[in-house]
C-alpha cells in the first residue's frame, strides 16, 4: 500500500504555507506558488540515508540513488527538474570549492534519461562561476540549462511560517514553480557558519543573502530550510574543503563519498562527521532540528554505507 511521501518537498511546503497563513494578513497578495500546493505519494523507503566511496564521483551518485529506491521514485516522466550546485569557485574539483561537474553531468543526463523534460540548474551566482569551473559545461552537454538568477526578478515572495527573524523572503521562481527540486551542495568549511552543507547551500536559491551575515546566521539558515525543502539531497564530499571556506584554498580532504537523502538535517548531521564535529555543536543544524525540519540523531535512522 502506498503512502504519503516521506514527509516531501511538496507536503513540507504544504504544511509550511498552511501554518504560515494563520499568522499572515488577510489579502496579502504574496505569491507562494509550489509553496501551496500537494505532495505526490510514494512507498516508504528501506533506507532514510545513502553514504556511497569509490574513485567516481557519478558512480557515487548512481550507487546512492539507487540505495534510496531509484531516480524514478523522484522524477517522473514528463517534470520539469531545478538543481541547486554549489558554483562558487573556478577552481577544479580538487580544490572542494564547487559541486563536482562530474557528479552534476550525471544526474542531469539520468533525470533526462528518466523522463523529465527539463533539467535546469539554478543559483545566485554569476554565469562565469558556472563556466570557469566546469558545471556549465557538464550541463549542457548532457542535455540541462543553466541559469544564473541575479536579477530581483528571478525571485517571488513567501511567507516564513516558523520565522523569528525571516518573516517573508524572496526565493527562486524557477524552484517553487518546479515539480522535483534536488539539492547538490559540498561538504566544505565556512567561516561564517562553521559548515556550509546541504541547508546553507539553499542560501543560493533567496534574493538577500547579506541580510542573513547581518543578523544571525544560524537562525536564518535553519529557517530557510524550514521553509524551502528539496525533494532529494544529494551532498558531493568526493573532495571535502576542511579549511579557510567557503572559497579556498584550503585544507582538502579526499572523501571519494557521495551522500544522498531527503532528510537535510539528517544529511548534515551525518556529514558534520567528516569534520570530526557533533552535529549538536553546530547552531544551525541544532536549530534547524529544533524546527522539525528533520532529524539530528542518527542513531534513529536506516543508514547504509558501503563501497560502489
Amino acid at each position: 500500500m502506498k503512502q504519503d511521501r516521506r514527509f516531501s518537498r511538496r507536503a513540507f511546503m504544504t504544511a509550511s504555507a498552511a501554518l504560515g497563513a494563520q499568522i499572515a494578513l488577510a489579502g496579502s497578495g504574496i505569491g507562494c506558488g509550489r509553496l501551496t500546493t500537494g505532495g505526490r505519494p510514494s512507498a516508504e523507503p528501506a533506507i532514510d540515508l545513502a553514504a556511497v566511496t569509490g574513485d567516481s564521483p557519478a558512480k557515487n551518485c548512481r550507487a546512492a540513488i539507487e540505495a534510496l529506491g531509484g531516480l524514478a521514485r523522484f522524477v517522473r516522466p514528463g517534470d520539469r527538474v531545478v538543481l541547486k550546485p554549489n558554483p562558487i569557485g573556478a577552481n577544479p574539483p580538487e580544490d572542494a570549492i564547487s559541486t563536482h561537474p562530474e557528479l552534476v553531468g550525471a544526474l542531469v543526463a539520468d533525470c533526462l534519461a528518466v523522463g523529465a523534460r527539463e533539467v535546469l540548474a539554478v543559483s545566485h551566482d554569476g554565469m562565469r562561476s558556472f563556466i570557469a569551473n566546469g558545471l556549465h559545461q557538464a550541463i549542457t552537454e548532457n542535455g540541462g540549462t543553466v541559469k544564473a538568477i541575479e536579477s530581483a526578478a528571478d525571485y517571488r515572495e513567501v511567507i516564513v511560517p516558523r520565522g523569528r527573524i525571516l518573516r517573508r523572503e524572496m526565493i527562486s521562481t524557477d524552484l517553487l514553480d518546479a515539480d522535483v527540486f534536488i539539492n547538490l551542495p559540498i561538504a566544505k568549511h565556512h567561516a561564517g557558519s562553521e559548515v556550509t552543507l546541504a541547508m546553507k547551500n539553499l542560501m543560493g536559491i533567496n534574493w538577500d543573502r547579506i541580510r542573513y551575515h547581518r543578523t544571525d546566521l544560524h537562525q536564518c539558515i535553519a529557517e530557510l530550510a524550514a521553509t524551502v525543502r528539496a525533494d532529494l539531497t544529494i551532498m558531493d564530499a568526493n573532495y571535502v574543503l576542511l579549511t579557510n571556506g567557503p572559497g579556498g584554498p584550503g585544507e582538502v580532504r579526499h572523501g571519494r563519498r557521495v551522500i544522498a537523502g531527503i532528510d537535510p538535517v539528517a544529511i548534515d548531521a551525518f556529514t558534520t562527521r567528516t569534520f570530526w564535529r557533533d552535529p549538536g555543536e553546530i547552531a544551525h543544524i541544532r536549530i534547524a532540528y529544533e524546527l522539525g525540519v528533520g532529524e539530528i540523531d542518527l542513531s534513529k535512522l536506516k543508514i547504509r554505507e558501503f563501497a560502489a
